[in-house]
């Protein structure tokens, strides 16, 4: 989540010697256009574009046109994926645009306030299906130690027939970040290093695996 493509292809860079499965690249906190393929170019490793409006907890202030113009840039130019909120105007046409443009459409919601309750949950991810999600993901904020549990037992239901992301945000969702992928989800997020966190919650790569090799799963 860097402020321009020379910091994000240092930090990828650096980033690539811990061989991530993906790569999330941020635009909403770049301040000029970014030159996508100067991206791309530096890491074969799968990459996710995401360029996050303020009310889904990111930093783009910009048009609406501009933030998509990115994302269907991020696809012309080979990133693998495209994340795209389930309240972007005219989602299922956006979807359907980034898809003929040769990504994955990753539908999201994320709620900074809460963790939805289960029929809620439920909702957003027919939802999600509806707008043509190739992964759907579902990211709540923890109040309890309950919320997260809440999103590992949606995940547990759903994640055999749908390709889902589910946590929930903040300290209390950390058991729910780390824990996911266990319950079936698609994937979930970890920061590069500490200090370099794009979401409340995250933790570091290399503390994320080193729990997994505890769990004996890596």
């Amino acid at each position: 989540m860097q402020r321009n493509v020379q910091e994000t292809v240092r930090i990828l860079r650096r980033v690539e010697r811990l061989d991530p499965d993906l790569v999330e690249i941020r635009f909403d906190r770049m301040t000029s256009s970014p030159t996508l393929s100067k991206i791309r170019d530096a890491t074969d490793h799968p990459l996710i574009a995401t360029n996050r409006r303020r009310n889904q907890g990111g930093l783009f202030s910009g048009t609406e046109d501009a933030r998509v113009g990115t994302l269907t840039q991020a696809a012309l130019n080979a990133f693998d994926y495209v994340d795209i909120e389930l309240n972007t105007r005219n989602a299922r046409e956006a979807v359907r645009r980034l898809k003929q443009h040769g990504a994955e459409v990753i539908v999201s919601y994320h709620n900074k306030n809460s963790t939805p309750s289960q029929n809620a949950l439920e909702s957003i991810l027919k939802r999600e299906k509806l707008a043509g999600a190739d992964v759907c993901k579902i990211v709540g904020t923890a109040k309890s130690y309950s919320d997260s549990l809440r999103s590992l037992v949606f995940t547990n239901k759903h994640a055999k027939r749908t390709k889902l992301v589910c946590f929930s945000m903040g300290r209390l969702g950390i058991p729910s970040r780390v824990l996911s992928p266990i319950f079936g989800a698609y994937f979930t997020f970890a920061s590069s290093s500490s200090g370099q966190e794009t979401g409340s919650g995250q933790i570091p790569i290399q503390k994320l695996r080193a729990l997994y090799e505890e769990f004996g799963l890596a």
